[in-house]
C-alpha cells in the first residue's frame, strides 16, 4: 500500500492523504499530481515523482546524495546535470567561494538589478553550499563527515592537493567502503603531469588536438570559447560515475572512477587521431581556399551571416548548382568532377563566395531548403536562444531566483521520456547552507558556532 501526500491542489494548499495501490494514485488524481511525497509501509521515501499520461515518472537520482569537492567549470557541471536529475548535491567551496565565481563574462543588467552571474548558476544550479577551510584538518574532517552519508564523491582536487588534505579516493573509501569516488583533472591520474593545473584551453583545446588541427582566419590557432572543453568533459565524468553507481548497486563494492580534459580531447578529436594512429601524420587543416569540396564550407551571406554545407557525398554537387543559379557548372569543365574542383578550389570558392554575397541569409534560406541541401545558419549565441529548432529540443529552462527573478539556462543534454530531469533551483550563495549540512551530519548548535568563530567554516 502506498500514501500519497499530494500538495497544492485545485487552489488550495491543503495536504492530502490518500491510500493506494502500487499503480498509483486514484484515477481523480491522475493528470493533477505535480510534486508528491510516497510512503511505502516500511516508512518514508523522500523522492519526487510526478504522474504523468497514465504512468509514474521518478527523478532517477532522488535517493542519491553527491559531495561536490570541485570548483570552476567541468566536475561541477556533472554535478548540476546530477542535481537535474534529483541528486541532493552539497557543493564545498572554499572561505572566499567558487574561484569561478564572477569571473567569466557577465551579462549586462539595467542599472539596479541584480546581476545572478548566469555561467555560474548554469555549472552550479540547485545544489547546496558549504564553505569549508581544507587547510584546517577540522575542515577536513568535516569534509569526511560529509562523505560518510553521501552515495558519490567528485573531486577536481589533483592528486597532490588530496595527498595533503587527506582526501584521496582510498581515504574517502576508508570513511564510507561503498562510496563511488569521481575523479577529474586536466591530465589524469597516471604519468609525470597528474598535478599540472589545466583549464579547457591548455589540457583540452591546446594539448589534445583541437586547436593544433584548426586554423585561425590569420593562420594562427583559433580561440574557443569559455568552458567548451570544460562542459564536453563534464559529460565523461556524468556518465563514468553513473556507470560506477550502477556497478556499486551490482556489487556492493566501492568504486573509484576518472575523467580528464586530455582524455575526453582525444575522444572528441577520435576521427582524425584515429587515422593519425594509421599512417603517423597528421590531419590536415586546410584554408577554405584549399578545400576538398565547396559542399563542406561556410559561405558569407549579404548581410554578413553565415551559413555552413555538409554534402560530402552523393549527387549534391547538381542540387547545389542549380539552387545558386548556376546550372552551367554541372558539366562545367572545370568543375563538372569532384577532381576537379578540387585542383581549381581557390578559383571555384571566390566565384561562390561572389554569389553568395548576392543575397541575405534569410533570401537564401527557402532556396537552400528547397533544393534539399544539409545546411545550417552559423550563429551566434543570442540567434541560439531564438531558434526555434533549439528551443524545441528543450535545450533551456527557466532559473527562478530570488533576487535576479527567472531567466534561462541551458538545461542538462538529453531529454528523458519517461523519468525526470529538471532544473531544481537557483546555484547557492558561498556558504548558504553550512548550518544546515552540519547539523544534518549530528552536529550541534555549540559545536557549529565554535566551528564558524574559528573560522573553518563559514
Amino acid at each position: 500500500m502506498w500514501a500519497w501526500i499530494v500538495g497544492a491542489d485545485e487552489g488550495t494548499d491543503r495536504l492530502r492523504r490518500i491510500q493506494t495501490r502500487p499503480a498509483g494514485p486514484p484515477e481523480f488524481l491522475r493528470g493533477r499530481v505535480d510534486l508528491v511525497r510516497v510512503e511505502d509501509e516500511l516508512g518514508p521515501m523522500i523522492t519526487q515523482r510526478v504522474w504523468r499520461n497514465g504512468g509514474l515518472v521518478i527523478a532517477p537520482l532522488h535517493d542519491i546524495r553527491v559531495l561536490e569537492l570541485a570548483n570552476w567549470a567541468a566536475a561541477p557541471s556533472a554535478g548540476a546535470m546530477m542535481a537535474d536529475l534529483g541528486a541532493e548535491v552539497v557543493k564545498v567551496e572554499a572561505l572566499g567561494g567558487d574561484s569561478m565565481r564572477g569571473v567569466l563574462r557577465q551579462a549586462v543588467v539595467p542599472d539596479g538589478e541584480h546581476n545572478p552571474d548566469h555561467p555560474f548558476q548554469f555549472a552550479n544550479r540547485g545544489k547546496k553550499s558549504i564553505s569549508v577551510d581544507l587547510d584546517r584538518d577540522e575542515g577536513t574532517a568535516l569534509v569526511k563527515r560529509i562523505a560518510a552519508t553521501v552515495d558519490i564523491v567528485i573531486t577536481n582536487l589533483v592528486p597532490s592537493r588530496r595527498e595533503r588534505f587527506g582526501l584521496t579516493a582510498d581515504d574517502l573509501l576508508e570513511v564510507k567502503p561503498t562510496l563511488v569516488v569521481g575523479t577529474f583533472s586536466g591530465y589524469g591520474e597516471v604519468g609525470e603531469d597528474t598535478s599540472r593545473l589545466g583549464f579547457d584551453t591548455t589540457a583540452f583545446f591546446a594539448r589534445g588536438g583541437p586547436q593544433g588541427t584548426i586554423l585561425g582566419p590569420d593562420g594562427a590557432p583559433p580561440r574557443f570559447r569559455p568552458g567548451q572543453g570544460d562542459f564536453t568533459a563534464g559529460l565523461a565524468l556524468f556518465g563514468a560515475v553513473l556507470a560506477a553507481l550502477r556497478a556499486r548497486d551490482a556489487t556492493g563494492e566501492g568504486q573509484v572512477v576518472e575523467a580528464s580534459l586530455l582524455r575526453t580531447a582525444v575522444w572528441s578529436m577520435a576521427a582524425d587521431i584515429a587515422t593519425s594512429a594509421g599512417d603517423g601524420r597528421p590531419a590536415n587543416a586546410r584554408k577554405r581556399t584549399e578545400t576538398v569540396t565547396p559542399l563542406i564550407e561556410p559561405f558569407r551571406c549579404a548581410d554578413d551571416r553565415w551559413v555552413q554545407f555538409a554534402m560530402p557525398i552523393g549527387n549534391a554537387w547538381q542540387r547545389f548548382c542549380v539552387a545558386i543559379g548556376r546550372e552551367d557548372f554541372i558539366d562545367h569543365h572545370e568543375y563538372g568532377t569532384p577532381m576537379g574542383r578540387f585542383q581549381h578550389n581557390t578559383e571555384l570558392m571566390a566565384e561562390l563566395d561572389e554569389i553568395f554575397a548576392t543575397r541575405t541569409r534569410d533570401e537564401w534560406t527557402p532556396i537552400l531548403d528547397e533544393n534539399h541541401l544539409t545546411w545550417a545558419p552559423i550563429n551566434n549565441t543570442a540567434e541560439v536562444l531564438a531558434d526555434p529548432a533549439v528551443r524545441a529540443t528543450g535545450a533551456f529552462e527557466k532559473i527562478n531566483h530570488r533576487l535576479a527573478g527567472s531567466f534561462d539556462t541551458v538545461a542538462s543534454p538529453f531529454r528523458l521520456h519517461t523519468a525526470e530531469s529538471k532544473v531544481r533551483g537557483p546555484a547557492p550563495e558561498p556558504g548558504e547552507h553550512t548550518n544546515e549540512i552540519l547539523a544534518a551530519v549530528g552536529l550541534d548548535d555549540a559545536t557549529i558556532e565554535s566551528l564558524f568563530a574559528a573560522g573553518v567554516v563559514s
